[in-house]
């Protein structure tokens, strides 16, 4: 149950679309940010492939499983600060690699617990710290305000450049496989 892809419109070349080909200095600075914080991310995704074998968002999952172990898919999804169905994808390919284990809780059978496996802990002891775990830090070291109002300007950034139908996931983990007019494209961060 993929989402579609929508492709933007071809904006028609008008006054002000042709005045908008000077890009703001302010402009540039942001998506400069945008760049080294992406870069950042991918570079970090890549020595995680390198040096134990996982992408940077399976290695961030465990990172955060390590200090929250046991807990569902949802506390894990609250903890990746992502949502519930990304962290699931994720967490599959985890179990299937041997390095998380899924057990029903000793407490409620009915919950579904998430732990690091042997191998998982063994992995996590030679891997570098993911990207995002830096990120998240760097964050929470803004002012609320300040925050608040980083929040509110990326979100009308996200809406004006219509990406707001797409469902935010994981850095860098590969998406389910997306059909657009009969097209398979494949979903990444």
């Amino acid at each position: 149950m993929g989402s579609q892809l929508k492709r933007p419109a071809r904006a028609a070349a008008t006054p002000e679309r042709e005045g908008a080909s000077r890009i703001p200095d302010e402009a540039r600075e942001v998506l400069n940010a945008l760049r080294q914080i992406v870069r950042s991310l991918r570079v970090s995704s890549r020595a995680a492939e390198q040096s134990v074998g996982l992408s940077g968002a399976q290695l961030f999952v465990l990172q955060c499983l390590a200090r929250h172990s046991p807990c569902s898919v949802n506390e894990l999804a609250g903890h990746t600060a992502t949502d519930q169905s990304s962290v699931s994808v994720v967490v599959s390919r985890l179990v299937a690699l041997g390095h998380v284990r899924r057990a029903p809780s000793k407490q409620d059978r009915r919950r579904v617990e998430l732990t690091l496996s042997r191998s998982g802990r063994a992995l996590l002891e030679s891997a570098p710290e993911a990207a995002q775990e830096r990120l998240i830090f760097a964050l929470t070291q803004l002012k609320k305000a300040e925050l608040a109002s980083l929040a509110g300007l990326l979100g009308k950034v996200v809406e004006a450049a219509d990406a707001a139908q797409q469902a935010p996931s994981l850095f860098f983990e590969e998406g389910p496989i997306l059909v657009a007019k009969g097209r398979a494209r494949h979903g990444r961060d």
